[in-house]
């Protein structure tokens, strides 16, 4: 990993994800170091998410001769949970993945949606807490006469601190932030307005931190609970894409980075955004994690997942581990088919509900093998981050020749980085770190709060350069708007 100048002290790094969430003990030296990593399915109660991450910080702590000079909280987008105002969660996690369009479509419809996307940047409100919240409205939950408001990151932040905190990348999340406009500062808390659309009053909401403060500090009672002392500051580090992004380089206007998690998310600082068009493509826009600079975020919701969907659909019963190296051995080969890769519908570009997983076969040849079936697949998501790329010149300008690839099983994945070589242009970077997320929000934390200097990227494990393929990109896109085109 990249090399850092200041004396060694350590941070902790949570990354709460959609389906597991990591636990990162880093060591600041010569080099950045992941001393200790811990992965553990993500519970689906709020009061279960609480207590699996102090459980597993507690166990990466455990015996270390590494004070723990702060601690940073990254975490999925839209995903939290009601809680009682003194703090107690109330039942299940809210996921992100579990929006309701209707609800969504009347929170539009009350609101404008060219109006709400120019107040908030975000284009999806169906995954919003404000749907959420307006869905149990409009069912009668009795919860809400008190309940309060709580991301996943702020769950967390509260567990150690005593205090519901989040960050502005995660608050841009909920539908219920304002979007500055260019050059403007952050606002220091969620819009009034914005929230009254679904009833919420603004005391029911976390505090929205600062860029560079802290959430606060380990409380007594928690300090006790993990084996550390009391008094370590914690930071809110933000929504998972946009810290992995900063911790792999994507800093300044141009760059950009490809995060890949059960979802994929492809963020690219910019100058300046057409934000209407960005509206029409189905892109969120924010601000980086030190709110510099405008993101314009790209998401493909099913990448990690469509994988999964396709070892138990696709290829049911395959020996993963010899059909991922025979994918490999493939990737290098002629592209016989790809898979339109939306089993949720297409987020961006030209985002379209109804769209559908299909196999498209190149010159009409039947795939050999399943490994041919699984490089389809992965191709298709290549090709997908290729079109992200592509539609995100067209509104940001052009990016910088690098592009950062980061993430677990799905950056590691060789026929899929070897896909995506062939078909993105530019250099690409594979960040080499385990849980880039996690490690990135203990960098942040590092960075803010406890005297560490290096702004240095997380280092990378193999690059290559590449021309792209823009026939085959033509092939992918003209088959995925298809029946756009085609007569009613």
């Amino acid at each position: 990993m990249g090399d850092v100048t200041s004396a060694p002290l350590a941070a902790l790094g949570v990354d709460v994800g959609t389906t597991n969430t990591k636990v990162v003990l880093a060591v600041f030296g010569d080099a950045v170091r992941e001393e200790r990593t811990l992965t553990v399915p993500t519970p689906g109660t709020g009061a279960g998410l609480q207590a699996v991450v102090l459980g597993a910080i507690r166990e990466v702590v455990l015996d270390s001769p590494h004070p723990v000079a702060a601690i940073g909280v990254a975490s999925m987008g839209e995903t939290g949970c009601l809680t009682a105002p003194l703090g107690e969660p109330l039942g299940d996690l809210l996921r992100w993945a579990d929006g309701d369009a209707s609800t969504a479509g009347r929170l539009v419809a009350s609101a404008g949606a060219e109006a709400l996307y120019a107040a908030t940047g975000v284009p999806a409100p169906a995954k919003s807490p404000l749907t959420h919240w307006l869905r149990l409205a409009e069912q009668g939950d009795p919860r809400l006469a008190d309940a309060h408001w709580r991301g996943a990151d702020a769950l967390v932040i509260a567990a150690l601190t005593g205090e519901a905190v989040t960050d502005h990348t995660l608050a841009a999340r909920t539908m219920a932030y304002r979007l500055p406009g260019p050059g403007e500062p952050l606002p220091e808390a969620f819009d009034v307005d914005l929230l009254a659309l679904a009833g919420i009053a603004p005391d029911r909401v976390p505090r929205v931190a600062r860029p560079g403060e802290a959430a606060g500090r380990l409380t007594t009672q928690a300090a006790a609970a993990l084996g550390l002392p009391a008094g370590v500051p914690v930071i809110a580090a933000g929504h998972d894409h946009a810290v992995g992004a900063w911790a792999a380089g994507a800093r300044e206007p141009g760059d950009a980075a490809d995060s890949v998690g059960t979802a994929e998310a492809l963020l690219r600082v910019a100058a300046q955004v057409d934000r209407q068009r960005a509206r029409r493509e189905g892109m969120s826009l924010a601000r980086t994690v030190d709110g510099r600079h405008e993101t314009l975020l790209a998401g493909n919701p099913t990448a990690g997942a469509l994988v999964e969907w396709a070892f138990a659909e696709l290829l049911p019963g395959a020996d993963r581990h010899d059909l991922l190296g025979r994918a490999a051995r493939l990737a290098d080969g002629p592209v016989q088919a790809f898979l339109l890769p939306y089993l949720r519908g297409r987020q961006s570009p030209q985002p379209d509900p109804a769209a559908a997983p299909r196999i498209v076969r190149l010159g009409g040849s039947a795939l050999p093998d399943p490994g041919a079936t699984l490089v389809a697949v992965l191709a298709g998501l290549a090709l997908q981050l290729a079109w992200m790329d592509a539609a995100q010149t067209v509104l940001a300008g052009p990016r910088r020749d690098e592009l950062a690839v980061l993430g677990g099983p799905g950056a590691a994945n060789d026929a899929w980085w070897r896909l995506k070589q062939r078909v993105v242009p530019g250099l690409l970077r594979r960040v080499d770190a385990a849980e880039p997320v996690a490690t990135g929000a203990a960098l942040l934390a590092a960075h803010r709060v406890a005297g560490l200097t290096t702004s240095l990227p997380l280092g990378s494990a193999d690059s290559a350069a590449s021309a792209g393929d823009p026939a085959l990109l033509d092939a992918f896109v003209e088959a995925a708007t298809l029946h756009d085109k085609e007569p009613a």
